[in-house]
Parts: structure tokens; C-alpha cells; sequence
């Protein structure tokens, strides 16, 4: 009888547990404005989670009551595995604190009565910090072409300074392919779980990301503010465009199985550009930079939609005053100065084994790359 009890509680236990809320992945924020951020993670099981925001100022969570964002649709809250909360009506230029909270969906056949297991915040907070469009300097690292290798892409986060970063920059191919979202959470994500949580994620998507049967589910896990690859902000003196120039082939070729349709994808892209600049927010920063993981090189050896995007965006670019291109894709570092292809800004394509500084006044930029041992390999002023 005892041993018949024993296993009962066992099985309780278990069950119990099942219908506990647990993070999978996550969480990790983005698409973040002087006002407002985007909280993502996703849970093992099906859960009801929401995110509780307090002001960055020492009290602990239960001194005061503080507001909760839930993703809602059309007046109703959302659950599932997958999670996206945008926190809104926030004050520009100030440390908040986060965490998440939820409940496990027990069972939800009944839709008049479904039921949860136990409340569950997820352990420890995270702080996060809105933008400031009158700061006085504006940094971030960057790093691009990581294709799975999670032990480069912790080195060179890990290796970024962390008292002054305002914003950790994916410049595409941080994945080979995207055959599922879980694919590319874990390996865009997973790796750099501590800093995504903490630093703003500014995502730029690679012609890698485009490839896989669940490539589409990229924009849903790094949502912008147009709801596309393409969109602009401001930190401090500078404005940036970050811009995306599909796959790098034509849409014809056969390594894309009839998939491709990046001709159209980019003429409305320009279509869009040639607005954004103008955009008073973008037009009067001291220091304007475009962040695209393919440079708009144009020389010999150059792929289909560098011609394309030298062709048609840098003429744009250069009207609005770009004064620097970061991108990656060639794997190695690549510059051209201005005048080279047509371009009147600098293009740096970034190291795949290097991080990338950024630093920048009204009056200056510095950039600097650094390897996996921390080690500076150049520094150069614009």
C-alpha cells in the first residue's frame, strides 16, 4: 500500500510539474524606440506569460504594484510556446527593470473554463534601457557571418565592452539556415542568452536567413518598426538605416528551387528608402550610418545584388548624407573608400572572426574590430 502511494504522489509530482511554466529559450528584446521595447522568449509547454515592468530604482518587486504587458490579438490575450510582448508608453533615455511571469495551460478543451497550473515568475530580472536620441554619443558591436559557430559568437559578445554598449548589432548569417524556429533561436539567441536579455538586439537579416522551410518565422522572432527587414532609428547623433538586400543571386537561380522573388522585394525596399531619408528624425542627425548585411560593392567579382543595390541604393544613400556602410558577407575585411563604386561613404565589410566597435559624436566616428582573444586589430576614424 505504501509503495502504490509512493508512485501516486510520484505521478502527482510529475504532473504538477508538467504544468509548470519553464523558458526555453530567452528571453531577449528588441525592435526598441525612445518609448516602448519588444520582450520574446518562448516556454517548453503552452503557457498564458506576460511581462511585469518596474522603474530601474532599487525596490523590490513587491513594494509597489507595477503594470503587465500581455500580447494581445484583437482584445484577447494570447498563449502558446512562442512569446512577444511590446512594452509601450515608457520614458525615453531610462533604465527599466523586467521580468517574466505565466501560467502553463493545463488543459484548454473547455473554452468557457480552461485551466492553468501554477503561477510562475521566471527566476531573476533583467534591466533594459529605452533610447535617447539626444545623447551625446552613440555605441554598439557588431558581429556578422557566425553560421553556427556558438563558441566564436559568445567570444566576441562576451568580449564587448559592457558598461558602454547601447545596442548588440546581428549583421546577418548569424545562421546557415532557418528549418525551423527553434533552429534559429538556438543559435541566434541561445549563445548570447545573458546580453540579449540586457542589450537591445538590432537585427539585420543575412541571405542565409532567408533559406529553410520556416525562414519567414525570422521576422517574428526580431519584429521592427515597419514590419519589415527594413527601418530606421536613432541613438544619440546618429540615425541609422538598416537595409536588406535579399539573397545575393538572381531569383532564377536553381539554388533558390523557384523560391526566390527578391527583384520585386528590393524595388519596393527602395521605393520605402527614398522616404525614410527624409524623415527629420534621419535627416538632421549629425552622423548617419546604414547597416546591410551585403556591401554595395560593385567591382569585379561582385554578385548579382551588389550591382543592384550600388546601382539603386547608393544614389539615395548618398543624397541623404550616408557617411558609413557596416556589412559582412564577404567573410573577410573588405573597405572601400568613397568614390570607389560610385558610393560617397565609407563601406566596411566586417571580419567573420571579428567584432566590430562602434563609437560616434556629432563629430566623430571611431570604429575598431577586435578578434575572439580581444585582441584590436584596427581603428579607424571617419
Amino acid at each position: 500500500m505504501k509503495k502504490i502511494l509512493a508512485l501516486i504522489a510520484l505521478l502527482c509530482s510529475i504532473s504538477v510539474a508538467a504544468q509548470q511554466m519553464r523558458v526555453q529559450y530567452g528571453p531577449w528584446v528588441t525592435n526598441v524606440t525612445e518609448d516602448s521595447f519588444t520582450v520574446i522568449w518562448t516556454t517548453e509547454t503552452s503557457c498564458l506569460s506576460w511581462v511585469e515592468v518596474a522603474p530601474d530604482n532599487g525596490n523590490t518587486w513587491y513594494q509597489s504594484d507595477y503594470p503587465s504587458y500581455f500580447e494581445t490579438v484583437a482584445g484577447r490575450k494570447m498563449y502558446g510556446k512562442f512569446h512577444s510582448v511590446n512594452v509601450k508608453g515608457l520614458q525615453k533615455a531610462t533604465s527599466y527593470r523586467y521580468r517574466i511571469v505565466g501560467k502553463a495551460i493545463a488543459d484548454d478543451s473547455d473554452p468557457y473554463a480552461i485551466s492553468y497550473g501554477p503561477l510562475k515568475a521566471d527566476r531573476g530580472q533583467h534591466r533594459i534601457k529605452t533610447l535617447d536620441t539626444k545623447a551625446s554619443v552613440c555605441r554598439f558591436s557588431m558581429v556578422n557571418d557566425i553560421h553556427f559557430d556558438t563558441g566564436l559568437y559568445f567570444d566576441l559578445i562576451n568580449g564587448m565592452d559592457k558598461q558602454n554598449t547601447d545596442f548588440i548589432v546581428l549583421n546577418g548569417d548569424i545562421t546557415s539556415y532557418a528549418d525551423k524556429l527553434d533552429t534559429l533561436v538556438r543559435y541566434t539567441i541561445e549563445p548570447i542568452k545573458q546580453f540579449a536579455a540586457s542589450y537591445p538586439v538590432v537585427f539585420s537579416r543575412g541571405n542565409h536567413e532567408g533559406r529553410g522551410s520556416e525562414w519567414y518565422l525570422t521576422g517574428k522572432a526580431f519584429p521592427t518598426s515597419t514590419g519589415e527587414f527594413y527601418y530606421t532609428f536613432r541613438q544619440g547623433p546618429v540615425a541609422v538605416v538598416v537595409l536588406d538586400a535579399g539573397e545575393d543571386k538572381p531569383d532564377s537561380d536553381p539554388e533558390y528551387s523557384d523560391q526566390a522573388a527578391y527583384d520585386q522585394y528590393r524595388h519596393d525596399e527602395l521605393e520605402w528608402l527614398k522616404q525614410a531619408v527624409k524623415d527629420p528624425a534621419f535627416a538632421d542627425a549629425p552622423q548617419k550610418i546604414c547597416i546591410m548585411h551585403i556591401p554595395a560593392f560593385d567591382g569585379p567579382g561582385a554578385w548579382y545584388s551588389q550591382h543592384w543595390i550600388s546601382q539603386n541604393f547608393t544614389p539615395v544613400l548618398n543624397a541623404a548624407g550616408v557617411k558609413l556602410m557596416l556589412s559582412g558577407h564577404e567573410h573577410n575585411y573588405m573597405l572601400a573608400k568613397p568614390g570607389k563604386y560610385g558610393n560617397d561613404f565609407t563601406i566596411i565589410a566586417n571580419n567573420a572572426d571579428e567584432r566590430l566597435d562602434f563609437e560616434a559624436t556629432a563629430d566623430k566616428i571611431t570604429v575598431k574590430t577586435v578578434d575572439c582573444t580581444g585582441k584590436q586589430t584596427r581603428c579607424m576614424t571617419f
